[in-house]
């Protein structure tokens, strides 16, 4: 969905700030009875919010209800309980939200203390949020979650807070849960956002002009229950998974992937499993009804992410073994490419993914793997003729090119490895890949010891790392064997003008201009060699001993 933008962050953390800073002395919950304390909204007095309006916000008592609406988009304002903290508790709030017809979300603070608290949303689009906030830092405990049974109006938010334990009611279903101990209690809050165009995935929006407010929110009921009893047994009955939707775990799974939490993710597939299976033991079902395809693969990208292989070729071989022509089972076999090679188990990668040769995407990844399998099989030319293939579909991969040449070599093919290895030489030297070239030009004097191109790309690598003894030897090298070829190749005109330039460092001028006239005349067209010509052959300015003294000499 979409994520909070910094302006965002930092209008709530400046509310805050003012916040505290007229806040009132505190109540602990260890001070305070074990009650269940139901808020009265007829009058102003009764009510433990601290109601008041700012320049972005309203706040009163309207009709029973406390009410809150926002002037502006990209904009958060909550009111809070000043003189009360709780530590474990259950909320329940009955929630009537107005996006104004744009994206707006309401919610609830808890444990609001020293510039750190907890922020429950449910959006206007239908999906629920558990950010925290410490010392201002924002961190997500659980990313816009789809929920269900959401008219886009009414929102029934349940918070049981049990220790360091927190599960989520919305609507009277379960919506998530976390373990997390980073604030142990503090004050409570009433939260109304609304967000601009960019902060989410939803067309643009203006505010009506008919309204002053971009967003509203109306706060029916609220109860906050501290009795320990209750708080327990709430915490048992929403943790046992005969109470929560195996659908709901899963979306939760879902949010998790996408933020990284493999273990989370993970964790709830496997809750979301057991509940179906503890459904299933009293009627007739199939394996594949407790455990879908879609599951199977997420459960499986999940355990490949927390380098449990095993488990996660288990579940690629459960959907496997339902075909390959589905959307899943296709992602199920680039998957089992992934494990066999992360195991690198490479004779039974090489058989499989040739037996899925008409399932797989025969791109460069497909040549490339396929390639180190022969590699790894010491099959050299069938690794070789991968890499080729490869470095056909992609020309300036220089690497792939390497790859080639070392295979050719070992394959006994020599020439073919030097050609190769002159190809990735000429790519890694217009891309300046200095770690590159240093790899290989051992490797392709070596196996070029008498090939003119061979030295002369040694020596323009040489010029590049200023050894400019080196070049000079390998240009002179690479002169004296193409002069000794027959027919007599064409001279290269980037080594005449890298050589050229060697003897200008030199001080060597008369061999300097040699060179270059050489370079301009087989590129007559390049002008930065005629410009270097010109430079060294024009007449060095002196000065006279009157000019020196600032004396015009014509006079």
């Amino acid at each position: 969905m979409f994520a909070f933008s910094r302006r965002f962050w930092y209008a709530l953390s400046n509310k805050l700030r003012r916040h505290l800073q007229r806040s009132s002395p505190r109540k602990n919950q260890e001070n305070s009875p074990e009650e269940k304390w139901i808020i009265d909204f007829t009058k102003p007095g009764k009510s433990p919010f601290n109601i008041k309006s700012e320049s972005s916000y309203n706040a009163y008592l309207s009709n029973g209800s406390l009410e809150l609406c926002l002037k502006k988009t990209n904009c958060i304002a909550w009111v809070e309980t000043p003189d009360h903290e709780y530590q474990d508790h259950i909320i329940e709030a009955k929630i009537r939200l107005d996006s104004g017809g744009g994206y707006a979300s309401a919610g609830l603070m808890f444990h609001l203390a020293d510039n750190s608290y907890y922020l429950a949303l449910v959006s206007s689009k239908g999906y629920f949020r558990l950010d925290v906030i410490k010392d201002n830092a924002p961190r997500t405990l659980i990313a816009w979650t789809e929920i269900h049974d959401f008219n886009g109006t009414n929102i029934n938010l349940n918070v049981i807070t049990y220790s360091s334990y927190f599960v989520f009611l919305v609507n009277g279903r379960w919506a998530g849960e976390v373990n997390d101990d980073s604030i142990s209690g503090g004050q409570l809050g009433f939260v109304l956002a609304s967000y601009e165009a960019t902060s989410y995935e939803a067309t643009s929006y203006e505010a009506p002009e008919a309204s002053e407010y971009a967003c509203k929110a109306w706060l029916d009921y609220f109860s906050v229950d501290t009795r320990a009893k209750s708080i327990e047994e709430s915490y048992v009955k929403w943790s046992d998974d005969a109470n929560i939707n195996a659908d709901s775990r899963l979306r939760l799974a879902e949010t998790f992937a996408v933020m990284g939490e493999s273990t989370q993710s993970l964790e709830q597939i496997n809750k979301a499993w057991k509940r179906r299976e503890d459904a299933a033991r009293s009627v007739s079902a199939t394996y594949t009804e407790i455990r879908t395809r879609k599951e199977l693969l997420l459960a499986a990208r999940m355990s490949f992410r927390l380098k449990q292989y095993r488990e996660a070729e288990e579940f690629i071989g459960a959907i496997l073994d339902q075909g390959k022509d589905s959307a899943e089972g296709k992602e199920a076999v680039k998957e089992k490419i992934k494990i066999l090679n992360e195991l690198s188990r490479f004779a039974e990668l090489k058989r499989f993914m040739l037996a899925n040769k008409k399932t797989l995407n025969k791109d460069v990844d497909f040549h490339t793997l396929l390639a180190r399998c022969h590699w790894n099989l010491k099959e050299y030319e069938k690794s070789a003729a991968a890499w080729d293939k490869a470095f056909s579909m992609d020309s300036e991969n220089g690497v792939y090119a390497a790859n080639m040449a070392n295979a050719l070599e070992l394959a006994g093919k020599k020439d073919e490895a030097l050609a190769a290895l002159l190809a990735a030489g000429k790519i890694f030297l217009r891309q300046d890949n200095q770690a590159e070239l240093a790899v290989m030009i051992p490797k392709l004097v070596l196996l070029g010891e008498e090939n003119h191109e061979a030295r002369a790309l040694a020596g323009k690598w040489a010029f590049s790392v200023e050894d400019y003894d080196r070049c000079e030897a390998e240009f002179t090298a690479a002169e004296r064997i193409r002069r000794g070829m027959k027919p007599m190749p064409e001279a290269d005109p980037a080594l005449c003008y890298l050589w050229g330039l060697v003897f200008s460092i030199k001080g060597q001028k008369k061999e300097a201009i040699r060179l270059l006239k050489e370079a301009v005349r087989l590129a007559p067209d390049y002008e930065i060699f005629s410009a270097k010509l010109a430079e060294l052959k024009a007449p060095i300015a002196t000065k006279s001993p009157a000019q020196s003294k600032g004396i015009n000499a014509d006079n």
